[in-house]
């Protein structure tokens, strides 16, 4: 059976064991030589840890540093960006657990979202853990010590880097992350630009009339327009280009390929979704749609200030309300992550996005 056919009561028992008697051995470290970066998030937030990445590096010039990820995020770090070395975490197989444990223990793990990964940490070997503050006593529990949540509105990226400690004074350098190894996927051999039409809710998706006015409107402009989508979406793509007019990259290409194919468009436009932030780091020019998400939550900031990024949004969406980011609840949140049974206005907030706006932004970017 496949890892992800199993039950996750295994790992969370092993995981109740081993942190039961890490706990034991809990000592703020005199000496920082091993750090681990504890989590199981998606793509995005994945990279959006990049500043927290990078002010560890600074602070810690020698130490070894591990991050868990999703294994198929680990094609993007192959190139240990920041002398990062990641390790595969599936949260149904143990074998992970029993690995990270291995490359312990570690004299300081850091725990960037949920604090039930302090007891992941703990397990894993780590003897002192630090997250940040809130979220339910018994996630907390695993915690040795709290960083507090800003009082105001700050980028999500530079707010994880928060947890490294020390200022932030680092900024994007792209030459920090050396790219993937390229596999045998062909791309537009000139000018093109790169549509990605999926995302991880369905209330992000922007209508198939609305992307087929952009990418004829590009290609009358003498680009090459490649659809792409995600694995399992592949019907975005149809909808959008029944008779096969543009490119398709709809769920062909692994991440370290997408990188690729980014890094060589000359724009991007996507929801937001985790293609986004990789952008980001291969600096494409880009628009990002944001329906239900908040977008000054994910677009500027000092780290990836410098990012050529746009977001297309409307303000004041009256149902964009929910203010929970990662269990703690905040002021300045203003989103929503209702599963689509729960919207009552059939995505008007990603439907509400006009053509003309988005063209306006793209043409801002691209300058």
């Amino acid at each position: 059976m496949s890892p992800r056919g199993r039950s996750r009561f295994p790992m969370r028992l092993a995981i109740a064991k081993g942190a039961l008697r890490e706990s034991l051995a809990r000592r703020r470290p005199q000496r920082i030589e091993r750090i681990l970066v504890a989590h199981n998030l998606l793509l995005g937030d994945t990279l959006m840890l990049t500043p927290l990445l990078a002010r560890l590096r600074a602070a810690h010039p020698r130490a070894q540093i591990v991050m868990t990820c999703a294994a198929a995020f680990l094609p993007l770090y192959s190139g240990r960006p920041y002398g990062v070395e990641t390790m595969a975490f599936d949260p149904r197989d143990r074998s992970t657990l029993a690995a990270l444990r291995a490359r312990g223990p570690y004299d300081l793990a850091l725990v960037p979202a949920e604090s039930r990964h302090g007891w992941l940490a703990r397990a894993a070997g780590a003897r002192w853990v630090r997250g940040f503050a809130g979220d339910a006593w018994y996630y907390r529990a695993s915690l040795d010590e709290t960083v507090p949540y800003p009082d105001e509105l700050e980028a999500l990226a530079d707010l994880m880097g928060r947890l490294a400690g020390g200022p932030l004074t680092q900024v994007y350098d792209p030459g920090m992350w050396p790219a993937p190894k390229r596999g045998n996927a062909t791309f537009p051999e000139g000018p093109y630009v790169v549509l990605h039409l999926g995302a991880g809710s369905p209330l992000k998706y922007w209508p198939a009339a609305y992307w087929r006015q952009v990418a004829e409107a590009f290609a009358h402009e003498g680009f090459t327009v490649v659809l792409s989508t995600g694995r399992g979406q592949e019907a975005l793509a149809e909808a959008v280009d029944p008779d096969r007019r543009f490119v398709r990259a709809a769920g062909t290409l692994d991440l370290a390929e997408l990188w690729h194919l980014l890094a060589g468009a000359q724009l991007l436009i996507a929801p937001d979704t985790g293609v986004v932030h990789l952008a980001k780091h291969t600096q494409t020019p880009t628009v990002a749609l944001f329906g239900p998400g908040q977008q000054t939550l994910y677009v500027g900031g000092r780290f990836f200030g410098g990012a050529p990024l746009a977001g297309v949004t409307v303000a004041d969406m009256p149902c964009r309300n929910e203010k929970l980011l990662f269990n703690r609840r905040l002021s300045w949140v203003d989103t929503c992550v209702r599963p689509v049974r729960a919207c009552a206005y059939d995505a008007r907030c990603s439907r509400s996005l006009t053509v003309e706006a988005v063209l306006a932004a793209a043409r801002g970017v691209m300058r």
